[in-house]
């Protein structure tokens, strides 16, 4: 799936909420080994639901709001441990919410579809 990047648990939705990274040092570690970024997801419920952050700084991108690609790489990555459809909710912390789907097979093709929530200044939260 393109350039290598790092896919990072973190045990809930509050602590992905949570994070803030140093972009500065996330850059030069992934500048060092060569990856796009580290995407940071939180465990899947049952159903395969759950919540990720896209951070690329080393290519101008300090949070995606949805990352194709990436989930792409966690659905393969999950279906080797049994879970092969997945549901992620991007973009919500930048105020432009998404949800990727993915469905992995035994062959690990993986089938990407999505939705996403078009706002107009007025739906934007403010502060």
């Amino acid at each position: 799936m393109g350039r290598e990047r790092v896919l990072v648990p973190v045990p809930s939705r509050a602590a992905l909420a949570a994070l803030s990274p140093d972009l500065d040092r996330l850059r030069a570690a992934c500048d060092r080994f060569g990856l796009l970024g580290a995407y940071v997801h939180s465990a899947p419920s049952p159903e395969g639901a759950l919540a990720a952050r896209m951070f690329a700084p080393s290519i101008g991108v300090p949070e995606d709001i949805a990352n194709a690609n990436s989930t792409a790489c966690l659905a393969a990555h999950l279906a080797g441990r049994g879970v092969h459809r997945i549901a992620v909710d991007m973009g919500d912390i930048l105020g432009s919410p998404a949800t990727i789907t993915a469905t992995a097979g035994p062959d690990l093709r993986v089938e990407l579809g999505g939705t996403a929530w078009l706002l107009t200044e007025a739906d934007r939260p403010t502060g």
